[in-house]
């Protein structure tokens, strides 16, 4: 039987047609090519040991590739996830990065912001979206321990992300030498892959796909 990953990757004729569109539904289906290309990657890359046996290098690429398409992933179940609220939490998701973006180009010293688009005179002032905590508490109920892991894999990944567990302050800060977790990755993107094909089914029942 394919895998989540395979049987997505069948729905790339579909999934790239609803790339072209705006909102919400863009964006999902821009994420998911955005998965297909790095996941993909990865999962093509002989080299790559994606569960507990990976080295360290190894680590050093999946763990920090991974945490970005962890955080995506739990936007679009959280956007997705009450139908009536798509559109207001996809707005929610604009109002972030409006603020975001306002706040690069007010950066003092950021040289060449010529090369920037300028923000938008009328750009309102509405909340943001939630943090990824608070959107999972809100949909923790429906998707259970698949959540939980995938939460654990963001946060371990994030200390990746930021090269802070080198061993030497491992071993430094726990006076011996230890480890820090190497991530199932493998198995979280078959997770991100089954979510990713159940939003493209509920589109097609919808008669959007």
């Amino acid at each position: 039987m394919p895998t989540h990953v395979q049987q997505l990757e069948a729905e790339l004729p579909a999934i790239q047609k609803l790339a072209q569109s705006s909102g919400a539904n863009g964006f999902y289906a821009q994420e998911v090519l955005r998965f297909r290309s790095i996941a993909g990657t990865m999962l093509a890359v002989k080299e790559f040991t994606l569960d507990e046996k990976a080295t360290v290098d190894e680590r050093y690429i999946t763990h920090i590739l991974s945490r970005s398409l962890i955080e995506n992933y739990f936007r679009i179940i959280y956007i997705f996830d009450d139908p009536a609220q798509t559109a207001s939490r996809y707005e929610a998701l604009k109002n972030s990065f409006r603020k975001e973006y306002s706040k690069l180009l007010n950066e003092p010293q950021l040289p060449h912001k010529d090369q920037l688009e300028p923000a938008g005179s009328s750009w309102p002032t509405s909340p943001g979206e939630l943090d990824l905590n608070s959107m999972l508490t809100q949909v923790r109920n429906d998707y259970g321990d698949r959540l939980s892991y995938l939460y654990f894999v963001y946060r371990v990944a994030s200390f990746d992300t930021h090269g802070k567990n080198l061993p030497a302050i491992l071993e430094d800060v726990f006076g011996k030498k230890c480890n820090f977790p190497v991530l199932k990755i493998g198995q979280a993107f078959e997770l991100m892959a089954n979510q990713y094909l159940v939003v493209l089914n509920d589109l097609r029942s919808k008669g959007v796909v």
